[in-house]
């Protein structure tokens, strides 16, 4: 790595860490320089902005988490199978750089409209997969939607717990319990 790309990797994890803690509106390119130990213009070397650098951040985890998921998800072929690999390669990726994972859930409700079309999505993801399992009669038809929502919240809430400090401990250590939760929620038949 390069002196250039050793100093924006210094200023993204600066301010991944500072906005975790403050949030992205409190935290100040002032501060972030400060933690970066880099003069506060020279951030602007590399993003045009703070909300640029908060984006670019986001972003690139969004991006890089959805292509982790649909290669986690990829060798398997029974959903159940699948659930589960989303949902280890989910943990994993939480627990491998907890910070910046605790920022893409903190911040999804600020920058998920502002994904450009065709960025690959994690909730694509696990989308696509409930909508060739309907397809092929594993789990009942409903709205992929809410069915993709419901599985999601079975992992991403117990998530939200640990980022508020109500659930300790690494996310891999529960894939069994969270798989069996997606399924659940998947199998369950319409009344």
């Amino acid at each position: 790595m390069g002196k250039a790309e050793e100093t924006k990797a210094r200023v993204e994890r600066a301010a991944l860490t500072l906005f975790v803690a403050r949030g992205v509106a409190e935290t100040t390119t002032r501060e972030i320089a400060m933690a970066a130990s880099i003069a506060e213009g020279t951030i602007y070397r590399y993003f045009p902005s703070k909300e640029q650098l908060a984006l670019d951040i986001f972003l690139g985890h969004h991006r890089a988490l959805a292509e982790a998921l649909a290669e986690a998800q990829r060798p398997v072929t029974r959903l159940r199978d699948k659930i589960e690999a989303i949902v280890r390669c989910y943990c994993e990726w939480a627990d491998r750089d907890w910070s910046l994972f605790a920022y893409h859930l903190l911040t999804q409700h600020l920058f998920l409209a502002l994904v450009p079309d065709g960025t690959p999505n994690p909730v694509d993801v696990l989308r696509e997969v409930i909508v060739s399992a309907m397809a092929a009669g594993e789990i009942p038809t409903r709205d992929p939607d809410l069915a993709a929502a419901s599985a999601i919240g079975t992992v991403m809430q117990p998530a939200t717990y640990k980022v508020y400090g109500r659930f300790e401990g690494p996310l891999s250590d529960h894939v069994a319990f969270f798989a069996d939760a997606a399924w659940a929620v998947l199998a369950v038949k319409s009344p």
